[in-house]
């Protein structure tokens, strides 16, 4: 049973699934990968400037003529020169996030641009929704990276959007395979956004020892570190307890730069994974292997069909 959703139709896609823009890593390889497969990819502007985009952009029309989207962080300082060069560029889909959509929805919608905004609270849905984006990724506490202080769980989050909105809904947090897509769909959304799964292909930049980290990964082996000032989910380790007694109230994202960096930096010589700094959500307890990222689209697909035929008989 062939799953199709409404979001397809807007985004011109052939699979409900969306790459998340995580920083460092959803490059224009990897965007591409995710694009050819019928997905779409997302390229993380931050990671590359204005200029780095570009060239990205360039990069991912070289290997795909698929749909695609750019995330804009609206705090950054880049985006309005970004929101300037997007028509040029041929950018037809762009995800905002990390701040208020008012900002640059108008223009953006004014170019002729699809413009999807990230959300993690049913307040920040609804200000989206009445900003006039055309959708939103609802994303739950358990997402990689820098996450809600409303620490609200995609499960519970994802219907109370749905019954708030009516604007299409992607699900994102914790998801990893296609009974993942299966449930938030289930839950209210028409799509799943994954992050961490793709992190681990062969197309992702990501050092082969956080690809090593995320499959040996447990159940219990990611928390969330600086509570107080900048909630980040990770994988627990040294580095983790390191990043974790900086915490402070007052301290807010930037403050964590440099330490974040140097985390990073230590990834490479990391063999045991107890040292670096590995983002990621609680579904990198479900990642088993490193695969090419259109293997993992299809097998998602595959798995989401197989459960719904599954669940179909179950209730028949």
């Amino acid at each position: 049973m062939a799953i199709r959703t409404p979001i397809c139709d807007l985004l011109g896609i052939e699979h409900p699934i969306v790459l998340g823009g995580m920083m460092g890593i959803s490059d224009g390889r990897l965007t591409a990968a995710v694009s050819a497969a019928g997905a779409l990819g997302t390229l993380s502007t931050a990671t590359f400037g204005a200029e780095g985009t570009r060239s990205e952009i360039e990069k991912i029309r070289s290997l795909t003529d698929k749909p695609y989207s750019l995330n804009l962080p609206i705090f950054h300082p880049m985006v309005p020169e970004l929101v300037n060069i997007l028509p040029e560029c041929g950018v037809k889909i762009v995800t905002t996030s990390a701040g208020n959509p008012a900002k640059f929805t108008p223009a953006l919608k004014d170019a002729g641009i699809i413009v999807l905004h990230v959300v993690s609270s049913l307040r920040t849905a609804i200000k989206a929704a009445s900003c006039g984006v055309d959708a939103v990724v609802v994303e739950g506490v358990e997402s990689g990276g820098k996450v809600s202080r409303e620490d609200v769980p995609t499960i519970s989050l994802i219907p109370q959007v749905a019954d708030a909105i009516d604007i299409p809904i992607i699900g994102a947090g914790g998801l990893a395979d296609g009974r993942g897509l299966l449930a938030v769909l289930a839950l209210g959304a028409q799509g799943a956004q994954l992050g961490t799964r793709f992190l681990a292909t062969d197309e992702s930049p990501a050092h082969d020892n956080w690809k090593q980290v995320l499959i040996n990964a447990g159940d219990a082996d990611t928390a969330i570190a600086c509570r107080q000032s900048s909630p980040t989910r990770m994988i627990r380790n040294a580095f983790f307890n390191e990043m974790d007694a900086l915490d402070e109230p007052g301290k807010n994202a930037m403050d964590f730069m440099a330490i974040q960096g140097e985390g990073m930096a230590r990834i490479p010589g990391d063999t045991d994974g107890s040292k670096g700094n590995y983002i990621c959500g609680t579904g990198a307890g479900l990642i088993r292997a490193v695969k090419p990222a259109g293997e993992v689209v299809r097998e998602i697909m595959q798995e989401a069909e197989s459960e719904l035929a599954r669940v179909n008989a179950i209730v028949a």
